[in-house]
């Protein structure tokens, strides 16, 4: 759970096949190194990433849960690293952990804290994918509240932080929130000098939360541009409206199209 921020202790697992045909498609697109997989749960994905990539490391804080994840992760051939303690310690030193390539957080509420934590710490010398789910909308609904200038680094309202009657009185919020993220993530890269390229943006079939993944690379690099496609240099952004939802078909009909 991020530190100094009200959140909810539960997402809608509903939606796990969204959030897995997102991530495998991003872990897919290079050949992965280290994998950081934070907040792993039960290991749902780690299993996955153990499959294509030369080593994996996986935190989860939660005792109970970090037994059923040594438990899923038997057997694995690439022998990941299981690490039972708090992802904002274990953030500290990720500079020790060599070849970061790929990084996935997927917390309970909103995970900016720990992803400026690891910018802070990790060089970007070389590509990395990450990950992210943002739950912001879910805690917002359930009357929590989260402090925009700490956590998005953005002051869109005179206090400073959204609470559940700013989430009722302001129906453009979920259109503001691939914006905010984009912001944030941006102003890290300004702030640790290096560049970024979104893959894409999208809210689960539930509407109570967001994933995006965007890549962190050192310099730019032309001709990775154009392989890829983006040779606009605009982000091929998947947008949402405040009243309608994504269909994870139709993103990856996209996707394949692309």
């Amino acid at each position: 759970m991020t530190r100094g921020t009200t959140c909810i202790t539960s997402l809608d697992e509903s939606n796990r096949e969204e959030k897995i045909q997102l991530r495998l498609w991003t872990f897919g697109l290079f050949p992965q190194r280290t994998v950081l997989d934070l907040y792993a749960g039960e290991g749902n994905l780690s299993r996955l990433y153990a499959k294509d990539c030369s080593h994996l490391v996986c935190v989860e804080q939660d005792p109970e849960v970090f037994g059923k994840l040594v438990e899923n992760m038997r057997g694995t051939e690439s022998k990941p690293d299981l690490l039972n303690e708090d992802n904002q310690q274990f953030l500290e030193k990720v500079a020790e952990i060599p070849d970061v390539t790929f990084v996935d957080f997927d917390a309970y509420g909103c995970p900016n804290v720990q992803i400026a934590e690891f910018f802070e710490n990790y060089p970007v010398t070389h590509g990395i994918v990450v990950n992210v789910t943002d739950g912001s909308l879910l805690n917002l609904k359930r009357v929590a509240s989260i402090d925009l200038a700490k956590h998005y680094l953005v002051n869109l309202y005179p206090k400073g932080y959204l609470t559940k009657r700013d989430f009722d009185s302001k129906r453009a919020l979920r259109r503001l929130l691939p914006w905010l993220q984009e912001t944030f993530i941006h102003l890290l890269a300004a702030k640790y000098g290096f560049n970024t390229c979104f893959l894409y943006h999208a809210m689960n079939s539930s509407a109570n939360c967001t994933y995006y993944a965007f890549i962190a690379y050192p310099s730019i690099d032309v001709s990775l541009i154009g392989q890829l496609g983006w040779v606009t240099g605009k982000t091929p952004l998947i947008r949402y409206r405040s009243d309608e939802k994504t269909d994870i078909k139709n993103l990856r009909k996209k996707m394949k199209g692309n």
